[in-house]
C-alpha cells in the first residue's frame, strides 16, 4: 500500500508540473500574439480623400472650436479633404456640382469647400457629394497692412453690403483689388455664399497673415 500510495503522489506532482508548465506556455504565447497585433502597421491613405469617420472628425461644431484672440468665425460646407493639391483637383473634376467650389490650403491640408457663410443656418449642404459643416475662424492680427486687416470683418458683414460687387463705389478701407476679386467672383455665381468663399480664398491664399484655424 505504501508504494502504490508513493506512486501516486509521484504521479500527482508530475501532473501539477506539467500542469502549470502548460499554462505558463499559454500566457506567453497570448503575450507574444497580442505584441505583435499592436506593430502591425496601419494602410497609408497615399493623398487621398479621407473616409467618412476621418471628414467628421475634421467637423467641429461651434462649441468644439476655440477661438483665438479678435477672430472671426465662419461655417464652411467641406466636400473633402487632401494632403496635396493635385489631389483635391482631380477629386473636384469627378462632379460637376463642385464646379463652383474652391481649394484652400491650411498648413499642409488642401480643403474642399463649396461655400462659407457667417451663420450655421446658412449653409447649404450637399448630397452628391456629401459635404459637411465646418466652423472655423479666421485672424488678421498679424496683418500690418490696414486694408487687409478688414477683410475678416468685410467677410463677415451679414447684411452683405461688402460683398456687393454691382456697385462701382470704392472703399479705402480694403484692398485696391477688392472689387475686382469680387466681380471676378460674382461672376462663378450669385450665391453670396460663393462670392464669399472665392473672396476668401483668393486673399488668404496670398496673404499668410490672414491666419485660419480651427
Amino acid at each position: 500500500m505504501k508504494i502504490v500510495s508513493r506512486v501516486m503522489k509521484k504521479q500527482i506532482v508530475r501532473a501539477m508540473v506539467i500542469g502549470g508548465f502548460v499554462g505558463l506556455l499559454g500566457v506567453a504565447i497570448f503575450l507574444g500574439m497580442l505584441q505583435a497585433s499592436t506593430q502591425i502597421p496601419l494602410p497609408k491613405n497615399n493623398g487621398g480623400v479621407a473616409n467618412q469617420q476621418s471628414q467628421e472628425e475634421t467637423v467641429p461644431t461651434a462649441s468644439g472650436t476655440t477661438n483665438p484672440a479678435n477672430a472671426t468665425m465662419f461655417f464652411a460646407s467641406q466636400a473633402g479633404v487632401y494632403s496635396n493639391y493635385e489631389s483635391a483637383s482631380a477629386f473636384m473634376a469627378e462632379y460637376p456640382s463642385l464646379k463652383e467650389s474652391a481649394i484652400v490650403q491650411v498648413e499642409d491640408k488642401y480643403y474642399i469647400w463649396t461655400g462659407i457663410a457667417t451663420e450655421e443656418n446658412q449653409l447649404e449642404l450637399l448630397q452628391d457629394p456629401a459635404t459637411f459643416k465646418k466652423a472655423f475662424y479666421m485672424s488678421s492680427e498679424s496683418c500690418k497692412e490696414p486694408t487687409l486687416a478688414e477683410i475678416p470683418t468685410a467677410l463677415a458683414d451679414k447684411e452683405g453690403k461688402k460683398l456687393n460687387f454691382k456697385e462701382n463705389a470704392k472703399d479705402s478701407t480694403l484692398p485696391e483689388d477688392w472689387s475686382t476679386i469680387g466681380k471676378a467672383a460674382s461672376t462663378i455665381s450669385n450665391d453670396l455664399n460663393i462670392i464669399r468663399l472665392h473672396v476668401f480664398a483668393h486673399y488668404q491664399s496670398k496673404n499668410t497673415c490672414l491666419q485660419v484655424t480651427f
